[in-house]
């Protein structure tokens, strides 16, 4: 059960980051306009981080790593990743069926306090 877990975890890290780039690329091809207005945005936070006191030695990783393209990339990531939270959520709510409330030998047996009395 595990493993079957892990793989799960695994494909729907895949399926969101697919979607994410999709939705990424749809934008950018058919709401241009909003697609320069949220590289605007991102653009305005990485110069609000420059602009603090930070050493050089941090502004190297500032400028490498917070490409405003990048940031409006993670931005799709975490919403896709809502967005498929949510439609899985839905979807095992219709088709899991309802749980047990947690009563009983065999939810009991399945617990790790089972054992604490």
């Amino acid at each position: 059960m595990g493993f079957l877990r892990f793989l799960l975890s695994i494909a729907t890290f895949i399926l969101t980051m697919l979607l994410a780039l999709f939705a990424f690329t749809y934008t950018a091809i058919n709401y241009p306009s909003a697609m320069r207005d949220l590289l605007t945005a991102a653009q305005q936070i990485r110069d609000y981080v420059r602009e603090g006191p930070l050493p050089d030695s941090y502004m190297v990783w500032v400028d490498i790593f917070m490409q405003p393209s990048q940031f409006v990339l993670v931005g799709f990531s975490i919403a896709m990743r809502i967005l498929i939270g949510i439609v899985f959520g839905i979807l095992g709510w219709i088709f899991g069926g309802r749980r047990s409330s947690g009563t009983g030998a065999a939810t009991a047996s399945g617990s790790p306090f089972s054992r604490w009395g």
